[in-house]
């Protein structure tokens, strides 16, 4: 079964792809559901090792880009 563009884009948007914005869409969806305002980093690394990423290879893209899908999963909750 071939995908459709947009059935692969809405793929990596839930975190269902193993690229790299599908994977950081993964660990935000996970810190999302936080009840804190503030994540720690104990919560951080959690997050990243249920979703299957090494909490030591971000890069400081890789948290700026989690930081601006927070960022959108916050705003559309607001909505």
């Amino acid at each position: 079964m071939a995908f459709k563009a947009w059935q692969l884009a809405a793929l990596e948007e839930y975190g269902y792809m193993d690229t790299d914005d599908g994977l950081i869409n993964h660990v935000a969806r996970r810190l999302a559901e936080s009840p804190n305002d503030t994540i720690d980093t104990a919560e951080f690394r959690s997050a990243c090792i249920t979703s299957g990423v090494d909490p030591d290879l971000f890069t400081q893209s890789d948290l700026d880009k989690l930081q601006r899908k927070m960022n959108e999963i916050a705003y559309t909750k607001t909505i």
